[in-house]
């Protein structure tokens, strides 16, 4: 009866039975290890079902080979030609780590000649990623340049000082390009790199797909300055994160020739790991009077990280801003023990204040994001209702409060009556998110998510909805998998856990 369903009920099941793995059995691993380490095995519930009869393995092939790794290529394998046209995703890698009974057991792969080829010829391969620890091969990024449906290449733990392809490379379909320095354990740049010849390499693969790009996410440590020579006419989303440019570059002479730019996000870690308590902010704005609508002008979203109060790019953001996202500087990245340690530096209150009283002329701002180190007090939001008084949403992470370590309640520490009158001063608030931890209910009941919406829905009378999640400096390391809960005047819905990739805009689930 199952395989007699339509079409399209099947394949809303064999989704949930792919999601299965990733949602319920790869937690237990996520605690320990970076987001990006870990081999999913997705297809383990599905192949049960493919054993059940022929009419079912035919239905659930496409869904068991639409991900695959490279893992026999060492052996001199290479997949089977006739499973080529179900291939989606394909994973490149020198090195495995496979979730097993010891998680964390290498293994050496060596591409042959034979895999790098096939890439090519997968009629329907959409997705490739690649992570080796050593310098890409020529022939690997050419085989990809010619696969005739790929539209997203993510390049992690990214090495360009080697042989570049000597012919033209082609990515007719290639829409979405991300470039990092991140790697299994990592972000730390490695000491034998070429960076001359890298610079050149990777403006040479920028140049050959900058005119149909429409989504580049890329660590500042592959921005040259050829970069602001390249036209970008497509692109519609930047995102620029990991470690600044070795040369300091305005962030208005990197966005200079995207005039379809959307959403753009500066985001600098600037290797916190080697000092935490000191990290030199990057100053990303520049003393002339250009702004971002100049070069950008539908420019609607954006994104800044590691930045002061002081900043010269506070008075360049683009009058018509309708999201804005202020982070605080983080580097979830270990380079001694390659585990996630969050070195993290929450904002100030009073250095935030201060941020956004430089943003009067935004008073159309419909989105407000940032990262705070305490609890957000009446004062300050009051403050926010004076200069951005038309937010419709609002949102903030609170990573270092937890409820634990404080004898008091929730209801006694923050549940003060003044904030809700600051929170009414905005007449189109419809929507607050609040990332931070919260104790188990069984613990106590009256300090949970669902009362403490409650009494934001109550008291304040614009709101729609109010949202909790963990901290979400957390969701780039693994700790959990990264999902609002919602709570709207009616019944409760609970939103269904999504994994939240390092860029906003590029998901990434390798």
């Amino acid at each position: 009866m199952l395989v007699s369903l339509p079409t399209d009920v099947l394949g809303l099941i064999f989704q949930l039975l792919y999601d299965q793995w990733f949602c319920d059995y790869h937690p237990k691993f996520r605690r320990s290890r970076p987001h990006f380490s870990y081999e999913r095995c997705a297809e383990e519930y599905l192949v049960a079902l493919s054993c059940s009869c022929r009419q079912s393995r035919a239905q659930t092939l496409p869904w068991i080979f639409r991900e695959v790794y490279n893992w026999d290529s060492s052996r001199g394998r290479v997949w089977p030609e006739s499973l080529w046209p179900y291939f989606k995703i394909v994973h490149i890698r020198d090195y495995t780590v496979q979730t097993d009974l010891q998680p964390w057991t290498r293994r050496k792969l060596d591409l042959s000649p034979e895999t790098v080829r096939s890439l090519s010829m997968m009629p329907f391969l959409s997705k490739a990623t690649i992570r080796l620890e050593s310098s890409i091969p020529s022939d690997l990024l050419h085989a990809l340049s010619q696969a005739p449906s790929l539209l997203c290449l993510e390049v992690h733990q990214a090495r360009f000082d080697g042989t570049f392809p000597s012919t033209a490379l082609a990515f007719s379909t290639l829409e979405t390009l991300l470039i990092s320095t991140a790697g299994f354990n990592t972000m730390v740049k490695q000491d034998d790199i070429d960076p001359g010849k890298q610079a050149a390499n990777v403006a040479s693969l920028l140049t050959a797909v900058s005119h149909r790009l429409t989504e580049l996410a890329i660590s500042g440590d592959f921005i040259s300055c050829a970069f602001t020579a390249i036209k970008w006419p497509q692109i519609r989303r930047l995102a620029i994160t990991d470690h600044p440019p070795t040369q300091p570059t305005p962030v208005l002479d990197l966005v200079a020739k995207m005039p379809q730019l959307r959403d753009l996000q500066v985001v600098y870690t600037t290797g916190l790991t080697h000092d935490p308590s000191v990290f030199p902010p990057i100053q990303l704005g520049d003393n002339t009077r250009r702004v971002l609508s100049d070069s950008c002008p539908l420019l609607s979203s954006l994104t800044l990280g590691n930045v002061l109060s002081d900043d010269l790019i506070f008075a360049q953001l683009p009058p018509t801003l309708d999201v804005l996202d202020l982070r605080a500087p983080v580097d979830p990245y270990d380079p001694d023990c390659g585990f996630p340690r969050g070195a993290y530096f929450p904002l100030d209150q009073q250095i935030t204040q201060a941020a956004l009283s430089r943003m009067r002329y935004l008073s159309d701002l419909k989105e407000l994001c940032f990262d705070l180190d305490s609890f957000v007090t009446a004062p300050f939001i009051e403050h926010i209702a004076v200069v951005l008084p038309h937010v419709e949403i609002l949102e903030f992470d609170v990573p270092r409060y937890v409820f634990m370590s404080s004898p008091r309640r929730f209801d006694e520490q923050n549940r003060d009556p003044a904030l809700l009158v600051a929170l009414n001063r905005f007449p189109r608030l419809q929507h607050l998110r609040i990332a931070m931890n919260f104790p188990r209910k069984y613990w106590d009941p009256e300090c949970s998510r669902e009362v403490t919406a409650k009494w934001f829905l109550l008291g304040v009378r614009s709101l729609q909805t109010v949202s909790f999640a963990s901290p979400k400096h957390l969701w780039s390391v693994g700790y959990k998998i990264a999902g609002w809960q919602e709570w709207d005047h009616g019944v409760i819905h609970f939103r269904v856990p999504t994994p939240t990739p390092p860029t906003r805009f590029i998901p990434s689930r390798s």
